[in-house]
């Protein structure tokens, strides 16, 4: 079965989600970490896409982004991947796939359901049982988002910067979202919406029709 196809819109939000080939723990050291996240960098600029929340785990990434042009988001992530597993693979004195040949990609398409990315995403190593609260993984987007963290990188959605008139209220109020698990419901629908690479406010909207089944994205 051919795979479906996928626009990207210019300038909306969309949650992208890749994994190493057979779950590979790409991500073993620090300074593998480090270097991905020097690479990520470096390749948002040139693309001109926009990143308003990430996490690094051991074995795959999340990113929320929003693509000035959307025909960049297929030229930034195989350059990233590309680049990645060069030094990977140099690194490990090996060669062949580093990553699923497949990223998952879900267009956002509202406020509420950008800032329920936004939790989704920087809570993952909580639900990974890696950390009791997201304040304590250090490879994420909450040191910026909940805690003020001055960063180059991170630029807020206009859905985060409605939280409040000033960075105060908005830095309170945002991180007041992470005082209650997300629903499971809502859970359920953001990993569907992913694996169907569709748009996550229809999925979450009839998310208490969605039926347990077996996830590819399971954090």
């Amino acid at each position: 079965m051919s795979r479906r196809l996928r626009m990207f819109i210019d300038n909306m939000p969309y949650h992208i989600v890749h994994r190493g080939h057979n779950r590979t723990n790409c991500f073993k050291f620090e300074a593998v970490k480090g270097m991905f996240f020097s690479m990520l960098c470096n390749k948002l600029d040139e693309c001109g896409i926009k990143l308003h929340a990430f996490v690094l785990m051991s074995n795959h990434y999340h990113l929320l982004v929003t693509p000035q042009s959307g025909k960049e988001v297929p030229h930034f992530m195989q350059c990233l991947g590309r680049h990645f597993a060069g030094y990977y693979n140099a690194l490990n004195d090996k060669t062949g796939t580093v990553w699923d040949g497949k990223y998952f990609a879900s267009l956002v398409e509202n406020d509420y359901y950008v800032l329920a990315c936004y939790r989704y995403i920087e809570l993952n190593p909580v639900r990974a049982g890696i950390v009791r609260t997201p304040d304590q993984y250090h490879w994420s987007s909450y040191h910026s988002n909940a805690g003020g963290l001055n960063s180059q990188i991170i630029v807020p959605h206009p859905s985060y910067e409605a939280l409040g008139d000033n960075k105060f209220t908005r830095l309170r109020a945002y991180r007041e979202l992470f005082n209650a698990d997300i629903d499971k419901a809502e859970l359920q629908a953001i990993r569907q919406s992913l694996n169907k690479n569709m748009p996550c406010q229809s999925l979450i909207a009839s998310s208490k029709q969605v039926q347990p089944e077996a996830m590819s994205i399971s954090v």
